[in-house]
């Protein structure tokens, strides 16, 4: 298969290969550096790509060339083991977060992930939509422990159970929990936990749905 610059040469009609670095070649041969180049490409999603972003329309519609080879999830997912080998570390320790998957952002739809705070035994769950190369319009964040304490109690209360919740429990029964962006400033009452009128909770499994 060749490598992207050959293949736009032969779309454009031209030969493959050139000269690189002082060698002539008939046709460049893939790298590391260019298969990466690749695999973070939003261009899998099908968009169409401008200096490596996503180009929009007016609306902010993400602009399509042809149908996607990932879907947005499987392009989610690829690029946090890219970025978890790039930082020498297992991607183990960011899948297991107990809402990974299960909590999403408002204003994009997208997964929000777990982010760790320097010096903190807890940290947060944000939106990721700029490492997608996307634009959320009221990206989300809320602390990791708030968050996870709000949807643990509504898991509970809806499928009236006490036992410890785990993040396959969540996953097994469609848990899915929403969060809005909040307003910056305030006082000190905002430190006190979440402010739940930002959060909705489902479980799809059982059709039920509380908004608070």
């Amino acid at each position: 298969m060749p490598v992207p610059r050959d293949r736009h040469a032969l779309l454009q009609g031209r030969p493959m290969g050139g000269r690189r670095h002082g060698r002539d070649f008939d046709r460049f041969r893939w790298t590391s550096g260019t298969l990466s180049k690749v695999l973070r490409s939003p261009s899998l999603k099908g968009h169409r790509i401008h200096k490596g972003q996503t180009v929009y329309d007016a609306a902010g519609t993400p602009v399509l060339i042809g149908p996607p080879l990932l879907t947005g999830e499987e392009f989610d997912s690829l690029q946090e083991l890219l970025r978890a080998r790039s930082n020498g570390s297992h991607p183990r320790s960011r899948t297991t977060a107990l809402l990974t998957a299960v909590a999403y952002c408002s204003g994009c739809g997208g997964r929000m992930y777990f982010a760790a705070r320097k010096g903190y035994s807890y940290g947060d769950y944000v939106c990721r939509a700029t490492a997608r190369a996307e634009k959320c319009l009221a990206p989300a964040a809320m602390r990791s422990d708030w968050l996870e304490a709000y949807t643990v109690t509504r898991y509970r209360e809806i499928t009236a159970t006490d036992s410890p919740v785990s993040r396959q429990m969540l996953l097994d029964s469609g848990a899915r929990v929403t969060v809005s962006k909040g307003h910056r400033g305030g006082n000190s009452a905002r430190l006190a936990g979440p402010d739940t009128s930002r959060l909705s909770f489902t479980l799809t499994e059982r059709s039920a749905q509380s908004d608070s």
